[in-house]
């Protein structure tokens, strides 16, 4: 695991850890996108103004289905969001920041990167029960990393490696979620 990634989980931890949670409302919550790709994950939102809200999650996936597909993830994303209405409930708009590390190969095909971005969102919370809800949500921004883009996954000694490795910053979707949303208090 990078610096940059390690970096970014101790600022999720202190900022969870400067979080004052006495009676205060939050939510368990997992994206139900990522659920779909066999990538698990978890999440909590924490209520800390009438408005406003921290989010935490996280997500992992060590698949290897075969030597023709492997997918190894692992993001951690903190957010603030501050919602138009009541916390938890109709539009918000937010910032993220967010740490990943991937290695998916497909094929012949390699791609591998780790960065670390922030950006600003948008979404909707649905209420869909007492305790329950569906929030879609996008982010966009920018993040810096060592992307490598190559076709050794299956290439055997004395094969050519094309491959493209670049560092820097570029554009990226920091959430592209549908939640499900439990909400505990």
């Amino acid at each position: 695991m990078s610096i940059k990634i390690k970096f970014m989980i101790v600022v999720i931890l202190v900022i969870a850890a400067k979080t004052s949670m006495h009676a205060q409302r939050m939510a368990i919550t997992t994206n139900l996108l990522e659920d779909v790709i066999l990538t698990p994950n978890l999440g909590i939102e924490i209520v800390v103004a009438d408005r406003q809200s921290l989010t935490f999650d996280a997500s992992f996936a060590p698949y290897k289905l075969s030597e023709q597909f492997h997918n190894k993830c692992m993001t951690f994303r903190a957010g603030y969001k501050y919602w138009f209405s009541q916390a938890l409930y109709a539009h918000y708009i937010g910032i993220d920041a967010v740490a990943s590390s991937y290695d998916m190969g497909v094929g012949r095909y390699d791609f591998r990167d780790q960065y670390v971005g922030i950006g600003v969102g948008y979404g909707y919370s649905f209420i869909i029960g007492k305790k329950l809800n569906i929030v879609p949500g996008i982010g966009v921004g920018f993040a810096y990393g060592n992307s490598y883009q190559g076709h050794d996954h299956m290439s055997g000694p004395g094969q050519a490696v094309e491959a493209v490795e670049t560092p820097g910053f570029k554009p990226v979707l920091t959430r592209l979620s549908v939640t499900l949303q439990y909400v505990l208090k």
